[in-house]
């Protein structure tokens, strides 16, 4: 097998669990129902102005252009438009918080124990020319970078990248990059040796020693551990690259941009999304909640 599979609609946990454990990345093929995958190319479709000029950089406090509660957003410039906080987007975008063909492949990982938070989610639009650059490894002391399957079972992953491809992704599609088992390597890879942070290079990560691309189709998923050595290839094709991408950790792991949910957003969650999306709730005061409006109460 040449990379690790999951046919649409296969229920073999124990496979899943061996394939994610051994290789720290698995493919879900057919994950997203055509009329999903449909609705969300079409929001993107209708935003296409926002594509280019993104201006917010990575971490910092400059702010992008805005689309309701959606910003637009660039880690780096490379890496092309990135539509932050998606899930305020519309309904589409709520109903993969907790979206049936991986969620509870995320619970079991992650550790009911922990529960289970979005760390991050977007939709990323990237062109001619973007990648990113290699980044992450088993050696790295970062908590959300923590990887354990110990032989009682239970699991403990620190976060769990889910891409959904929305357009097929082959070769000079700028597909993402992978360095199979490196979730557990306890020295770094030789392209970060001697450094400790997530990135050290500009350079395109699918030339890197190890890396494999890992093509997809529209529809598929790819899900990874984010302790994983990986990037993307350079995109040499002409058009976009564009999928969805939720990062799911445990409930104590903040939103990376510190977006607040609207209140439009919780009102419309299910109480499963609604505690995924806010799996710590702000307390107040008694004298402050009673100042607080109907809405503000979710």
């Amino acid at each position: 097998m040449e990379h690790p599979l999951v046919p649409r609609g296969c229920d073999d946990e124990y496979l899943i669990d061996y394939l994610f454990d051994l290789n720290g990345y698995i493919i879900f093929r057919e994950a997203l129902e055509p009329d999903d995958l449909r609705e969300m190319n079409n929001w993107i479709d209708d935003h296409q102005d926002f594509v280019e000029g993104a201006r917010r950089g990575h971490d910092q406090a400059d702010a992008g252009q805005w689309i309701g509660h959606v910003e637009t957003h660039t880690y780096s410039g490379a890496d092309g438009t990135n539509f932050q906080n998606i899930i305020e987007a519309g309904p589409v975008f709520r109903k993969l918080i907790n979206y049936p063909a991986w969620y509870t492949h995320i619970q079991r990982w992650i550790n009911p124990m922990n529960r289970v938070s979005i760390h991050e989610n977007l939709v990323s639009v990237r062109g001619q020319g973007g990648y990113i650059g290699i980044h992450c490894g088993g050696h790295l002391p970062i908590n959300y970078m923590t990887f354990r399957q110990n032989n009682t079972g239970e699991w403990m992953v620190g976060q769990i990248n889910c891409i959904m491809a929305m357009t097929d992704i082959g070769m000079g599609d700028g597909p993402t990059t992978i360095v199979p088992g490196s979730h557990k390597a306890r020295i770094p890879h030789p392209k970060l040796a001697g450094e400790i942070k997530t990135y050290r290079s500009d350079e395109a990560a699918g030339k890197q020693i190890g890396m494999r691309e890992i093509y997809a189709q529209k529809g598929d998923v790819l899900m990874f551990t984010d302790a994983i050595t990986h990037g993307s290839a350079e995109r040499t094709n002409e058009g976009n690259r564009r999928v969805c991408l939720y990062r799911y950790s445990p409930r104590w792991i903040r939103s990376r941009f510190h977006y607040v949910p609207s209140a439009e957003l919780l009102a419309a969650l299910t109480d499963e999304q609604r505690e995924i999306i806010q799996p710590i709730p702000p307390r107040y005061s008694p004298s402050a909640q009673a100042r607080r409006t109907p809405a503000d109460h979710l």
